[in-house]
């Protein structure tokens, strides 16, 4: 899901003190490096992690000014399981799009 800004787009630290306020009593929101997309820039991101196998990672794009919420899988090993098993992945796929449909409404709250 992406989330387009005209101006004032928000920053990464602005996102996750929102996501924390907002979400932090049910999920961890924290600020990782981002080794879910592939862009290798070193950036970083707010990973949202419900649990093991179902997390979504933050990132905005000021260039863009864009803020983009992917479902991810926050735990690396069970990752590559998952990464692997298309079928796994399309059971996951519900839990994914509530999460980030919680997280965008949480942000967009905030930044609308």
């Amino acid at each position: 899901m992406t989330l387009e800004y005209n101006n004032n787009i928000p920053t990464l630290n602005q996102i996750q003190q929102v996501l924390q306020e907002q979400l932090g009593h049910k999920y961890e929101c924290k600020v990782v490096h981002d080794r879910w997309t592939l862009n290798f820039s070193g950036a970083q991101c707010v990973l949202v992690k419900k649990n093991g196998v179902a997390g979504i990672c933050v990132a905005p794009n000021e260039k863009k000014k864009i803020v983009d919420v992917d479902g991810i899988v926050p735990n690396m090993v069970i990752e590559k399981i998952f990464f692997n098993n298309f079928a796994t992945r399309l059971l996951l796929l519900s839990s994914w799009n509530k999460l980030e449909k919680e997280v965008a409404e949480a942000i967009k709250a905030k930044f609308a």
